[in-house]
């Protein structure tokens, strides 16, 4: 409250002030508007948008045509902007998000050449010359002592936009918007589906763009060249100077880009040669940018205030997988009974080929008992992993079915999996580095609520979202503590965890939504032999809990010891599968796989 009171004092001493500051103003929050928009998807989700001074064009384009040639009235245009132009965006991202990198920066930079283009070459948008833009009404005689409206209105979108990016940033969909853009194998397999997610991000990435373009049609005269190439750089600039996927670092870089020719007044030629002399050493020295230069200063300084402390440890596993209280607004346990049909998980004639005429698996049968811990092991090439990623969802079989508890799912892709109960491990753990292990565990809770993505846009202000936040950290910390990780390991982020740990959290992940059927893909993986026997104490502890556990792994002296059932593969092919021990004896398995 305190700070929206300052906001409105600063907003009404600026709506008072000269001509020349408000200009100053108005300029700096709307290229902060269109910062923070792009900041959305490139900060959160990795995706280099070249587009969005295209975006912007259609924004201020489309208030000026629709008010001086329409008569539409500026305040009811407001929503129809920065809808349409929100929908346009959708549209661009699902073509557009087909392909993600350089492709991806190409591609969108085309639109913004192509808006260009129409611009230029149009009547109605007054073609080289432009159009003059709409002129914002002044408030009624009674309110004149608040100053110019404009103003207002201006502060008042920008501060929209903040809290739109806020919310979000606090919301339980922040840590998977990170998966998706650094993990998006752990996001899939959480049941984030992540190419809509995506679309959908950049569709509101795209309305806040429109959003900037009708505050920026009251600036003056609309032209094409205020649209171009160039412009699409400037915006990716100032979000990179001040600080990627920041709170104030959008902002920042708006204000210094945007205001810096303005104030200084310099010979637009060493202009640009110190523009650019500052990117280069902020890209090769300080990539984090401005803000992210003094928050790292920040966390130095505290940790040098702070006392050193030894490293916490890792304890013994609780026996419990209870996760504290169930969410508010979750969704009913979809999770199939792990015993409502006679395996928990059964894939039969399984082929598949990743190139035409190489077989890869050749008819495949794999079933697995409910309540058990079945192991899968092979040599090097024999197709396990591509096994797993079948089952899981990342792959598709060329032939045969696969059904966990009973419902058929060889279709479906990975975000439906959990839906039916299975939630995956990697062999090498895929998670958020930037993000505690508590919110990296958070992530395996997204499918089971409601409406995450619609309701992080005011999550802070909405009763089930403090109360869900609150519902998935203390699932978190339970699921961290049934993998022995103690409450000093959850605020830690990941990037600081040791290996072993990182494992454990990927493990807590998977089973913080209470799956009927964990797949684990080698979780021994450079872990000590302490660490082993851990790993082997949760695991039988979720098999006592009801819970189906297949463990593909290389170490067979684990898997004869701890699993009930074992699957033997070779090159591809069934060998044997039954009672560990009736495995461990058999002379075929000795020979293809043990060497003996």
């Amino acid at each position: 409250m305190a700070v929206c009171l300052l906001y409105a004092a600063a907003t009404l001493g600026l709506a008072h002030s000269s001509n020349y500051q408000q200009g100053l103003f108005l300029v700096a929050a709307v290229f902060s508007i269109l910062a923070l928009s792009l900041d959305l998807v490139a900060g959160m989700l990795g995706l280099y948008s070249l587009g969005h001074a295209g975006l912007f064009a259609l924004g201020a384009y489309g208030t000026t045509i629709l008010n001086s040639h329409f008569g539409w009235n500026l305040f009811a245009l407001l929503p129809v902007v920065v809808v349409g132009v929100g929908v346009v965006g959708i549209i661009i991202g699902s073509l557009a998000l087909r392909v993600s990198g350089l492709y991806f920066a190409i591609t969108s930079f085309i639109f913004t050449l192509i808006v260009g283009v129409v611009a230029s070459d149009s009547t109605i948008t007054g073609g080289y010359q432009g159009l003059p833009g709409p002129i914002f009404p002044n408030f009624p005689s009674a309110m004149s002592s608040f100053g110019t409206a404009l103003v207002w209105a201006v502060s008042g979108a920008l501060l929209v936009a903040v809290i739109v990016i806020w919310s979000i940033r606090s919301s339980a969909l922040y840590p998977a918007l990170l998966a998706i853009r650094d993990a998006e194998p752990f996001a899939a397999s959480a049941g984030i589906n992540t190419a809509l997610t995506r679309v959908l991000m950049f569709g509101l990435s795209a309305a806040l763009a429109g959003l900037a373009g009708w505050t920026f049609s009251f600036l003056g005269f609309i032209t094409p060249g205020q649209f171009n190439g160039t412009t699409s750089i400037n915006i990716l600039v100032m979000v990179i100077l001040g600080g990627m996927n920041t709170r104030l670092g959008p902002i920042v870089g708006a204000v210094f880009i945007s205001l810096f020719p303005v104030v200084v007044n310099w010979n637009p030629l060493w202009q640009e040669i110190l523009f650019g002399a500052i990117f280069i050493f902020v890209i090769v020295f300080v990539p984090e940018g401005f803000v992210g230069v003094i928050s790292r200063i920040a966390r130095r300084i505290r940790a040098g205030l702070t006392p050193s402390s030894a490293a916490p440890e890792v304890n013994e596993p609780t026996t419990s997988l209870g996760h504290g209280s169930q969410p508010s607004s979750a969704l009913p346990n979809t999770s199939v009974s792990a015993t409502a049909a006679e395996f928990a998980l059964e894939a039969r004639n399984i082929s598949f080929s990743y190139v035409a005429g190489v077989t890869v698996l050749n008819n495949i049968d794999f079933v697995v008992r409910p309540g058990t811990i079945h192991g899968l092991i092979g040599p090097n090439g024999s197709g396990k992993s591509t096994l797993v990623n079948l089952l899981s969802g990342q792959l598709t079989p060329s032939k045969g079915t696969v059904s966990l508890n009973g419902h058929r799912v060889e279709t479906l892709k990975a975000p439906k999996r959990p839906g039916f109960g299975l939630m995956r491990t990697f062999q090498t753990a895929v998670m958020v580095r930037e993000v505690s292990t508590e919110d990296n565990v958070t992530i395996g809770l997204i499918h089971k609520y409601r409406w995450i993505t619609a309701r992080s846009l005011i999550w802070p202000f909405l009763p089930s979202g403090r109360r869900d936040s609150r519902s998935m950290k203390s699932s978190a910390h339970g699921a961290l503590r049934s993998v022995g990780l103690g409450e000093e390991w959850t605020r830690t982020k990941v990037a600081d965890i040791p290996h072993g740990v990182e494992q454990l959290t990927q493990l807590a992940a998977a089973c913080v939504g209470l799956p009927s059927i964990l797949l684990l893909d080698e979780p021994l993986a450079g872990l000590s032999a302490g660490e082993i026997a851990q790993v082997a104490t949760i695991l039988r502890s979720l098999r006592s809990s009801g819970v189906t556990v297949i463990v593909v792994e290389h170490q067979t002296r684990f898997i004869f010891d701890v699993c009930d059932e074992v699957t033997v593969l070779a090159a591809g092919e069934f060998i044997k599968t039954g009672q560990a021990s009736e495995v461990r004896s058999d002379d075929r398995v000795r020979e293809v796989y043990l060497g003996q």
